[in-house]
């Protein structure tokens, strides 16, 4: 019996071993290159999306190279990169057109969006990096809020990034749908802090307004029609 646990022992550490050699010997395979002018110098930039090849693991690529004026740096996933948000997909606004990377550009400078895998709770990491110059800053690189738009709200030349959760949804009606309250929640995308007038103001315009945490004791109707929600019912304690 000694002698099976020993053999099991010996053949786990030598398929240990083969799975940290294929990951460390790993070769990352371009799987998409794109040529943009990124700063406004009227100069072709270089973005090299890379894929792995390690069966099993989700995603499509986890390694990122952007070339600026010769000046060239790496970017790691956390997890793994995969396709471009949805409601950015559908909106047509991608820059460089890729379903990997999503550019968007201002006056001399640009933003890179890359998107974690799409799990069943969402997707695990945003990252944003900011072009401006030969300056390469990442900007945010976390779990976050599905991102459904990059526009200038305040029409002051830059743009904002609105995100927001899905709603759990709890019924349905003739009109629609129950769910809970889930807001629209407006960053600023050069600091990347909340602007908590921009989302009171565009909430109340589009959804509605109770504050910027998702409730779900606040009931909304989401009506079929696509029109705007309404407010059902708030429980307090």
């Amino acid at each position: 019996m000694k002698a099976l646990y020993l053999l099991a022992g010996v053949l786990f550490a030598i398929w240990s071993q083969a799975q940290s050699n294929s990951r460390q010997n790993t070769t990352y395979t371009p799987t998409e290159s794109i040529i943009t002018d990124l700063n406004s110098d009227s100069v072709n930039d270089t973005i090299i999306l890379y894929q792995t090849p390690v069966e099993g693991d989700p995603g499509l690529f986890t390694k990122m190279n952007v070339s600026v004026n010769g000046r060239r740096m790496t970017f790691h996933a956390k997890d793994a990169w995969d396709v471009v948000s949805g409601d950015l997909a559908k909106a047509g606004k991608n820059a460089v057109g890729s379903k990997l990377a999503y550019v968007h550009k201002e006056d001399g400078q640009s933003y890179i969006f890359l998107f974690g895998y799409p799990y069943a709770a969402g997707r695990e990491e945003v990252f944003i990096l900011r072009v401006k110059g030969r300056n390469m800053e990442i900007v945010f690189h976390n779990e976050i809020a599905e991102l459904r738009s990059i526009t200038d709200l305040d029409n002051d030349g830059y743009a904002e990034l609105i995100v927001r959760t899905d709603p759990e949804i709890y019924d349905a009606t003739t009109k629609g749908e129950i769910g809970a309250y889930s807001p629209y929640i407006v960053f600023n995308l050069s600091s990347f802090i909340i602007d908590k007038t921009l989302t009171e103001k565009y909430n109340t315009e589009k959804y509605i307004w109770e504050g910027t945490e998702y409730n779900a004791d606040i009931k909304v109707l989401y009506p079929k029609d696509g029109g705007k929600p309404k407010l059902l019912k708030l429980n307090k304690p």
